[in-house]
């Protein structure tokens, strides 16, 4: 752990006087992004509840992300394997009910990105 925190000095990230809510650790400044080196994960400061809220968009887009892949992965399979009109039908609106649901994703991220 301590040679983490080292290396992230070495390659030029900045210590802050701020810990790491999770292990304690002091957080750092690597290009522009406040991280915990021991954690290997970013860390988000925030003042209030609604900032909280903001502060949580891109992970629960990350996890409803990975949960659309996953279901649009078993409908593939489910397709490919689909013997009757009524399922392959029923199975392609499903896929596309998904797809519309990773672009509406990206749509948020990209206003996300914008705002900062």
């Amino acid at each position: 752990m301590v040679k983490r925190l080292a290396d992230a000095l070495r390659s030029g990230a900045k210590m802050l006087p701020e810990a790491c809510p999770v292990c304690g650790n002091p957080l750092f400044d690597v290009k522009g992004e406040m991280r915990c080196v021991a954690c290997d994960k970013p860390v988000v400061v925030v003042k209030d509840e609604a900032e909280s809220g903001r502060a949580m968009y891109p992970y629960i887009l990350n996890t409803l992300e990975d949960v659309v892949v996953s279901k649009i992965d078993e409908l593939t399979v489910r397709l490919s394997r689909a013997l009757e009109l009524e399922e392959v039908e029923a199975v392609s609106k499903a896929i596309d009910a998904l797809l519309t649901v990773l672009q509406k994703g990206n749509e948020i991220r990209e206003k996300l990105k914008t705002n900062k």
